[in-house]
């Protein structure tokens, strides 16, 4: 019987470890989304202030 238990415990902390492996792998990739959005705004902004001025429109 205490077999059983002791088993059962340990099944209880397997799965707070994926449970923790699975957080930082989340947080891992909500910190790569954002710095490449990040990357993406900063190199979009670079790209439009290098274009030309566009022609005025003289009556």
């Amino acid at each position: 019987m205490w077999l059983k238990g002791w088993f059962e415990s340990f099944l209880a902390a397997r799965r707070a470890i994926v449970r923790s492996d699975e957080r930082a792998i989340l947080f891992f990739l909500v910190v790569i989304s954002v710095l490449g959005l990040a990357m993406l705004l900063y190199y979009t902004l670079l790209v439009l202030e290098g274009l030309p001025d566009p022609i005025p429109n003289t009556p």
